[in-house]
C-alpha cells in the first residue's frame, strides 16, 4: 500500500483522476460499440459478449463462458444454439473429452469481432498519430496491466463489494 501511495503522488491526483475517467469513458465507448454490433447482427449485448470472450480464448469450453458470464449452463447452451444458428459460433469436440465441446468463432463470426477491432485500431490510430514508438509501447503496457488487473480483480470474489 506504500508503494501505491508513493505512485500516486508522483503521478498526481488530477492526472489520476483524468486517466481513470478517460478508462471509464473508453468503457462506455466499448459497451456503446458493442451495442450498435449487436443491433446490426441481430443479436444481444450478452452474445457480442460471448464472442468477445471465445474470441479472446480460443477453444473456450461452454462451462468457462458460463462462468465468465456469470450465467447458468441452461442459458449458455441457448445461447450457443442461438450464436450458432446465425452462423457466428462453432462447437468442435473436445479430443480430450468425449462429453466436452470447445467453442470457437466461425469465420462470419470472427469478421464480426473484426469490424470492433478496426473501430479500436481507427480510434487508437487517430489519437496516438505523431506519438513515438516509445510512448506507444509505454502506453500499450499500462494498459494490458490496467486490463489484466481488472481481470484479476473481477475473478477474485472475495474483493467484491458486500
Amino acid at each position: 500500500m506504500a508503494e501505491q501511495a508513493e505512485g500516486l503522488a508522483s503521478v498526481g491526483k488530477d492526472a489520476l483522476l483524468r486517466i481513470t475517467q478517460g478508462l471509464r469513458r473508453v468503457d462506455v465507448g466499448t459497451y456503446a460499440l458493442r451495442i450498435r454490433l449487436a443491433e446490426k447482427l441481430g443479436i444481444g449485448t450478452i452474445d457480442i459478449n460471448a464472442m468477445a470472450f471465445v474470441g479472446e480464448v480460443d477453444g473456450m469450453t461452454p462451462k468457462a463462458l458460463g462462468n465468465i458470464l456469470s450465467i447458468t449452463t441452461g442459458s449458455v447452451t441457448a445461447m450457443v444454439d442461438r450464436l450458432e444458428s446465425k452462423g457466428f459460433m462453432v462447437r468442435k469436440p473436445n479430443p480430450a473429452d468425449r462429453r466436452s465441446v470447445f467453442l470457437h468463432l466461425s469465420p462470419a463470426g470472427t469478421h464480426a469481432m473484426q469490424w470492433a477491432n478496426q473501430h479500436f485500431a481507427e480510434a487508437a490510430s487517430a489519437v496516438l498519430d505523431g506519438s513515438s514508438e516509445g510512448s506507444i509501447a509505454d502506453i500499450a503496457q499500462f494498459l494490458e496491466g490496467i486490463g489484466q488487473r481488472l481481470i484479476t480483480a473481477a475473478s477474485a470474489p472475495d474483493q467484491a463489494p458486500s
